[in-house]
């Protein structure tokens, strides 16, 4: 079976700075019409930042959406500054972590939630870190604070339920995966 939905039509409702939402009308499967409701969302990159004691960077941050503090791994969009995913993630790195990588690894790129929205995100590994005296400074409206968690804490945190952004619990499972293949990183 064809399970391909053919695009009929297309409103755009909101346009923002960072999503626009749509309302689409397509064609299903079996011929008859359904209604989708999409967010056009700005590519990310984010990064699994890994410090010489084996520890993940995690950045703190207020979350309004889920009106909760949360701990994730550094990420940001890709903006019209960005030559590509990479730089824009060293730009991040720098911004809200303040450290720089010799080493880079692309991981994965991934969407973050297909059934609404086309975010897409660019996922790299980095070590070899060096904290920066020239640290960007954040985005206006950012405020975050910085952490480093060994993996061991970090499944601790998840299982406490204090872990809850998606891609941050996806690269700990890429980043614990790594350590047992001995992938890159080393424990």
């Amino acid at each position: 079976m064809d399970l391909t939905e053919t695009e009929i039509s297309s409103k755009e409702i909101f346009k923002g700075r960072i999503v626009d939402l749509a309302v689409r009308t397509i064609r299903l499967p079996n011929g008859a019409s359904a209604t989708r409701e999409v967010v056009n969302h700005q590519p990310a990159a984010a990064v699994i930042a890994v410090n010489s004691k084996q520890e993940m960077l995690l950045v703190e941050q207020w979350r309004e959406p889920i009106k909760e503090l949360t701990l994730e791994i550094p990420a940001g969009l890709i903006d019209e500054t960005d030559a590509s995913p990479l730089d824009a993630m060293k730009r991040e790195l720098n911004e809200e972590g303040g450290y720089r990588a010799d080493y880079w690894e692309k991981v994965a790129e991934f969407y973050s939630s297909p059934g609404f929205t086309n975010e897409k995100l660019h996922l790299f590994y980095c070590d070899t870190l060096t904290e920066l005296t020239d640290k960007r400074p954040l985005d206006t409206d950012e405020f975050l604070t910085t952490h480093w968690y060994n993996l061991a804490d970090l499944k601790q945190l998840s299982a406490q339920g204090k872990i809850v952004d998606a891609k941050t619990l996806y690269a700990m499972s890429v980043w614990e995966n790594m350590l047992l293949t001995g992938a890159k990183a080393k424990e």
